[in-house]
């Protein structure tokens, strides 16, 4: 092999900005990912704009570029963005948990509410998942209290008129005619009722935490709250046009009637759907018939596939659902221990109880969990995590590819005989530099 050499090498002349960005990198193979790591959001919204611009379906991109516009404060953009990437993979976990913060930072707590709901679905199990699930118990709370304070403070500019005829408050039934043993019964067949009308696409049911604020604020028994000279105030607070309430008798031989009570109120007028009458055993069941009767008084008229929903029992267990009213009821009282053995109980007894489940879990978390603060400091936990800083997997070779093309990536290039000549097209200019001398020349003659 000769000794005398001549090598000729390809200068690429970058723009600055680039040549920096580069270096701010560090170079690491997690690219844009790595970026946002890195708290180098410009550059990856830069180069994920182009990116996302020549490849308009890759959902990854888009979910990248909504972090970093979110993290740019461009919270328009961010969720512009985001809500892209879900289009195109509704699957795709953390851009549903950023387009939770996203809402949250734009003040909408029931889209941030749902966001976080479907990345628990998507996630499973895992610590971000608990806190999560927190934040979602946390914000509710906060909405409730909210809520409450605003209603209670403005009560006189308050105009029933203008409430909507689809809003309905289920309020608890009163159970001062139960023995104490079956006095939950008024907290779970209030909880069961407002469930299945919620069914029903033409109404709006009031959440079942702002009912609990308003009378907590009010300084009102949660087991004796429905009177119908004080129904028209509490739906006036609740922003509901009718409020669903009214009594449960405990009957010789074990039985029990309801009689519920139905009250407008725009006009302070009280309606009585017909009474339901039957065995402790089919509680259910005559919750199912005041359902009915209530939505009939309402005039609405239910397809079937309404009526067929409603008309499914949650559980068939008598004493199943004994224990997730007590449940409930321990529940507002704020004594998560005790409500979370009253629902384990319950899905004991009934291990298809799905309501029963569903509140054990969130009990278990409330327990588990501590709160998740301020959304700061929720974000920061959030974002500590693996699972949301180690996304690279799914970026695309063609992400890649702009990242190197950008000068944000580095790309290891074969040996080569001819020059190589770069991607850059007019973004960059190349030039040859001729290097001459041995390779065995010690620089001494």
């Amino acid at each position: 092999m000769p000794s005398d050499v001549k090598i000729k090498l390809v200068a690429l002349l970058l723009p600055a900005s680039m040549m920096l960005g580069c270096a701010a990198t560090g170079g690491g193979p997690g690219g844009a990912q790595e970026m946002i790591n890195r708290g180098n959001y410009d550059q990856a919204a830069a180069t994920l704009l182009v990116h996302t611009t020549q490849n308009p379906t890759d959902a990854a991109g888009f979910r990248l570029l909504g972090i970093a516009y979110y993290h740019l404060q461009d919270y328009v953009k961010a969720g512009e963005n985001l809500a892209r990437a879900i289009e195109l993979n509704p699957d795709d976990a953390v851009a549903h948990f950023y387009s939770g913060l996203q809402a949250e930072r734009t003040g909408d707590i029931a889209r941030a509410m749902y966001e976080y709901r479907s990345f628990i679905t998507l996630r499973g199990k895992g610590k971000l998942a608990q806190r999560a699930e927190r934040r979602i118990e946390d914000l509710r709370a906060q909405d409730a209290a909210e809520f409450a304070r605003t209603a209670i403070a403005g009560e006189r500019n308050i105009a029933p008129g203008e409430f909507s005829d689809s809003t309905i408050g289920v309020v608890y039934f009163n159970g001062r005619f139960l023995s104490d043993a079956l006095r939950p019964l008024s907290t779970g067949l209030a909880e069961l009722m407002a469930a299945d009308l919620s069914k029903v696409g033409a109404l709006r049911v009031v959440e079942r935490m702002r009912l609990n604020q308003i009378l907590t604020e009010l300084r009102l028994s949660h087991t004796g709250a429905f009177d119908t000279s004080t129904a028209p105030r509490l739906g006036k607070l609740l922003g509901a046009a009718h409020v669903l309430g009214g009594d449960i008798t405990e009957l010789p031989g074990e039985k029990l009637r309801i009689d519920p009570n139905l009250v407008d109120t725009k006009s302070g007028e009280v309606d009585t759907p017909d009474e339901a009458v039957g065995e402790f055993a089919r509680v259910i069941e005559l919750e199912k018939q005041v359902v009915f009767a209530t939505l009939e008084k309402l005039g609405i008229t239910l397809t079937q596939a309404q009526r067929d929903s409603i008309a499914v029992p949650p559980t068939s267990s008598f004493m199943a659902f004994l224990m997730y009213s007590r449940g409930l009821e321990f529940l507002d009282q704020g004594k998560l221990k005790e409500a979370a053995a009253e629902f384990e109980h319950a899905v004991q007894t009934d291990p298809t109880f799905n309501e029963a489940k569903q509140q054990a879990m969130v009990t278990g978390v409330l327990l588990e969990t501590p709160p998740t603060g301020t959304l700061g400091e929720f974000e920061t936990r959030a974002e500590a995590d693996s699972f949301m800083r180690g996304r690279t997997n799914n970026t695309t070779g063609a992400l890649a590819a702009t990242e190197q093309r950008l000068g944000f990536l580095p790309e290891a290039q074969p040996e080569r005989d001819e020059p190589y000549t770069a991607p850059f097209g007019s973004q960059a200019t190349t030039g040859s530099v001729i290097i001459e001398g041995r390779f065995d020349d010690d620089g001494t003659k």
